[in-house]
């Protein structure tokens, strides 16, 4: 501590050689000057008079001394209400639809973790006008957060009263060959009809400056697929294995680990997370048997009619999509796999934003 002291001119020179004193200022027969603790106790033991002058510094500490508790409490009690208008406890959505766990994916992903809770300081309001644009089959796409709860808004499809909500300047072009069915314009100009049949490329839907809208038709894929005769499969045993990871500036060491298996599947929970320098996981094994699996014609022709399935499902926009038909048209095989052509009959979105040049 630094003490700023006052006193007789002659006195102080007759000490200076015993203490180390700065800043030191001489006014008329008295001087004023700076030193630290040690000097300071040296200047006591004399019988010089002298006083102290309360500095800026020794304000600060003896206010700090008397209020810095109390001081950290109520910054650590602000820091907690802020932090907590990031915090988040669960997301909603105002109805299910198949882009709904693309959508809490995303989400998520922007998840930071502190202590047991999750924070996210997403812009909603740039990531709603993105997710419009994605998804431009659907009038209106709002994310929000009230109450730590994100809250997704996907208006029905068939909803005019977010008409002309887009922010995407172009035009929604055919993406396929296939005839029309049933279409929604909700920013544009409708550029087809009712059993019109369009070719890739055609223009569905103009956009003089905005453009969104869904067009759905009948259209037919070509499909082949390759399914091996046999293929190495992993199955889940009853063997399991439960331990901690603890993260450390970076390091990461398992707690109570006892077995290590060739091959499991792995689940994470986070129990305690503070800044992502020190973390504890609670993590649970579950021990994968490799099992050969060999297929005769019949079973890979349902595996490759169950991966178009599955791949039609992934790329799903609403739920008047669908497959209303699976037609094997060729069978081919060679000492390793089968080969399988299909005509593939839907019912889907056939439209594509195509940006104006």
């Amino acid at each position: 501590m630094i003490y700023k002291i006052k006193m007789k001119k002659d006195d102080y020179f007759k000490i200076s050689s015993k203490i180390v004193s700065t800043n030191l200022e001489i006014i008329g027969e008295e001087v004023t000057f700076e030193i630290e603790s040690g000097s300071f106790n040296i200047l006591k033991r004399t019988n010089y008079e002298f006083k102290i002058i309360e500095s800026l510094q020794s304000k600060l500490m003896r206010f700090f001394s008397r209020y810095g508790l109390l001081i950290t409490g109520v910054l650590f009690f602000l820091s907690i209400l802020y932090m907590n208008i990031y915090r988040v406890s669960r997301i909603e959505f105002n109805r299910t639809t198949p882009i709904n766990e693309e959508i809490e994916y995303q989400i998520k992903s922007s998840y930071k973790k502190l202590l047991c809770f999750n924070f996210c300081s997403m812009d909603y309001k740039a990531f709603s006008k993105d997710l419009q644009k994605k998804y431009f089959e659907y009038p209106y796409i709002n994310v929000d957060c009230k109450n730590n709860v994100v809250q997704v808004y996907i208006a029905n499809i068939d909803d005019s009263s977010y008409l002309n909500r887009s922010e995407l300047v172009g035009d929604i072009v055919s993406k396929k060959d296939g005839i029309v069915d049933l279409y929604y314009v909700y920013s544009g100009k409708s550029m087809v009809s009712k059993n019109k049949y369009v070719r890739a490329g055609d223009v569905l839907i103009e956009g003089n400056q905005e453009v969104s809208g869904l067009v759905l038709g009948t259209c037919y894929d070509r499909v082949v697929l390759s399914i091996p005769k046999t293929k190495k499969e992993e199955s889940l045993s009853s063997e399991h294995s439960n331990y901690y990871d603890i993260k450390l500036f970076g390091h990461t060491f398992s707690l109570a680990k006892k077995t290590n298996f060739e091959s499991f599947s792995k689940e994470e929970s986070l129990v305690f997370n503070l800044f992502d320098f020190f973390s504890l996981k609670k993590i649970a094994e579950t021990k994968k048997n490799a099992i050969i699996k060999t297929y005769d014609e019949k079973e890979a022709l349902l595996q490759a009619e169950k991966i178009i399935q599955e791949d039609f499902k992934t790329h799903q926009t609403n739920d008047l999509e669908k497959i209303i038909a699976i037609t094997n048209t060729k069978i081919e095989s060679d000492e390793e796999a089968y080969h399988f052509t299909f005509i593939v009959k839907k019912y889907e979105s056939m439209g594509e934003f195509s940006p104006k040049e």
